[in-house]
């Protein structure tokens, strides 16, 4: 994960003052200056007007819709309460909060619209503790007409590779609409439940001036552009395909060995629920909703209800005792919807709830925990489906942390590498105009370098991750940062392909035939 960094603010306020000309935007300390919530008078018009100068749209690396989605996405504040979709999805920290983010944050910028809750008295129930505590954000998913008991407190999750992991498996059983899987229980946004309609439930939930959640006294609804454009911006963000991991083969031995059981039924057996890494079942290669006892984990229902999961929009009274309690608690049916593998790692801490560790490790480690997935509804499933109850001992744990590690710091190069290309393209074809746009790229690459490195940190004992590797990233590192400090845009230029020979010499260490292909929408912020 990444921090907010010092030098990002002077940037961004420069960034700001080209808002109208540019759809890059600033990400650093808060507010204003985090978010240009001074934006809300644009409309899509003058978004795609504006894109259609921005370098990365004239060099054809981003199409207008997306950049202007992306705008849309950091900056637009829905005349609300000065949050925006990038309060709670920060580019620079894996589009997610967690509490050391947070606790960063409050250092740098303590008025910043994530805490607008703790500064005005009609917000004062928006957020809960939590929120600083556990890096939960409070949900009412099942509807607004008990504000004091019916809302559950649910982790962000990342918007990486949606577009692969979002459709549906009817054969779980659970009502359609939603046509999308859109949350942590596929549930959060109105109407058809679509990830284009969800923008419309953030906005409800998250941006009001007060807890009546009036459109045109609250905020302002989207329109239907802006619907289309964030929705396009969404859909870009990360991968857009999915690995096979049969064949994919891991230089690490261990790291292999894990992905042999990650796919063995009779080892992990993940890859049934988790195909190819992914978020999709094997049986249907879409995603389904699933009761993994998840709905127990604590903290899940410190303040307010429990969590069910999805379904309980449209429920009177708890209908679903979650935790076992032998009493009704909570409202739904207990399920969830899988989020892919492949960022993992880099994304703790782990489930709806944030509740069990902060190393991928103890994510895997779940699903060996009693009282919750062994004896889960989807744990029952998989144990009759093979026969026994699934068990793996602690090497296998170690085995499959490993093989996520590299799948996933694979990925974080693979953002690197396309940050920094498209700077160098940008340096190439525009020389020092707007070379803001291509110091920030460069910024963003050395977040994901910094998250890689971290990613690969294998806790003690465990031997080293592809040291050669970390070697090759701090070297490119070193680059990036001379780079940023060149004076001309050919010495800008020339640390750039220094930098990203480091970087392929680091990610030729992992393996081969691990192929992400990435949407537009990463080179965005």
């Amino acid at each position: 994960m990444s921090f907010p960094k010092p030098g990002f603010l002077s940037l961004g306020s420069a960034i700001a003052t080209v808002l109208l000309t540019s759809c890059a935007a600033p990400e650093p300390g808060g507010g204003a200056e985090r978010h240009g919530s001074v934006s809300s008078a644009l409309t899509a018009q003058d978004r795609l007007a504006a894109c259609d100068q921005d370098p990365r749209v004239i060099a054809g690396l981003v199409s207008a819709e997306v950049c202007a989605g992306a705008d849309i996405f950091f900056r637009e504040t829905f005349e609300g309460n000065g949050r925006t979709c990038g309060t709670c999805h920060p580019v620079a920290n894996n589009y997610t909060i967690d509490v050391p983010f947070i606790t960063a944050l409050d250092a740098s910028n303590p008025s910043d619209p994530l805490f607008v809750f703790e500064h005005d008295a009609a917000l004062a129930g928006l957020e809960t503790f939590e929120l600083r505590t556990l890096g939960l954000i409070l949900e009412n998913v099942d509807g607004f007409e008990d504000l004091d008991n019916k809302f559950t407190m649910r982790a962000v999750p990342h918007i990486f590779s949606m577009a692969t992991s979002i459709t549906p498996d009817p054969v779980d059983g659970t009502a359609v609409p939603p046509v999308h899987r859109t949350g942590w229980s596929g549930d959060g946004a109105p109407g058809d439940g679509s990830l284009r309609s969800f923008l419309t439930g953030a906005i409800t939930q998250h941006f009001p001036k007060d807890l009546s959640r009036q459109p045109g006294v609250s905020f302002r609804l989207s329109t239907e552009e802006e619907l289309d454009l964030t929705l396009a911006f969404q859909r870009s963000v990360g991968r857009t395909n999915d690995l096979d991991l049969t064949q994919v083969n891991l230089f690490d031995s261990q790291a292999n060995d894990g992905r042999q059981a990650f796919l063995d039924p009779q080892r992990g057996r993940c890859n049934v629920c988790h195909t190819n890494a992914g978020a999709n079942h094997l049986d249907s290669g879409l995603n389904r909703n699933l009761d993994t006892g998840t709905r127990k984990a604590p903290a899940s229902g410190t303040i307010g209800a429990f969590d069910g999961g999805f379904g309980g929009l449209g429920q009177a009274a708890p209908n679903l005792d979650a935790v076992d309690a032998g009493f009704l608690n909570a409202y739904g049916d207990g399920t969830f919807s899988p989020p892919p593998l492949i960022e993992a790692a880099d994304t703790p801490p782990f489930f709806h709830t944030n509740a069990f560790g902060n190393t991928i490790e103890d994510g895997i480690s779940f699903y060996t925990t009693p009282n919750f997935f062994p004896n889960s509804p989807a744990g029952l499933e998989l144990e009759a489906r093979f026969g026994t109850p699934i068990v793996f001992n602690g090497d296998d744990i170690v085995k499959m942390g490993r093989f996520l590690r590299v799948l996933n710091a694979a990925f974080n190069l693979d953002i690197a590498k396309q940050r920094l290309q498209a700077a160098q393209t940008l340096a190439n074809q525009f020389h020092d105009t707007r070379a803001d746009i291509q110091l920030r790229l460069m910024e963003l690459a050395e977040v994901e370098l910094d998250d890689a490195l971290e990613v690969l940190g294998v806790p003690a004992p465990n031997p080293p991750l592809h040291a050669i590797s970390q070697n090759h990233l701090q070297q490119a590192k070193g680059e990036i940062a001379a780079g940023l400090a060149a004076a001309t845009w050919s010495q800008r230029q020339n640390r750039i392909s220094n930098a990203l020979s480091r970087v392929m010499n680091a990610r030729d260490q992992f393996g081969s035939n691990i192929n992400y292909q990435l949407g537009q929408g990463t080179l965005m912020y």
